[in-house]
């Protein structure tokens, strides 16, 4: 994930507590293409709608954002 982001090192274990702008150095522009490689590589659908901020605050929030996400085949049905 790190050389698809273009991210510098990352923690040997990332914290769910870890924020993203504050401690790992993420700017928008490196959220942006978290939520592209969320879509792209893990083949899940971020909604079209703007994401809350608090979604991508947190290593912790990120994960519970995914967890509430459908697959990319699945968009459009139901």
């Amino acid at each position: 994930m790190e050389q698809d982001l273009g991210l510098g090192q990352l923690p040997e274990r990332l914290d769910d507590g870890l924020r993203l702008a504050e401690d790992l150095g993420l700017d928008s522009i490196l959220v942006m293409q978290l939520i592209v490689w969320i879509e792209v590589r893990l083949g899940l659908a971020v909604p079209d709608a703007e994401v809350d901020p608090r979604a991508l605050a947190t290593v912790g929030s990120v994960l519970d954002f995914m967890g509430e996400l459908r697959p990319l085949a699945a968009e459009g049905k139901g």
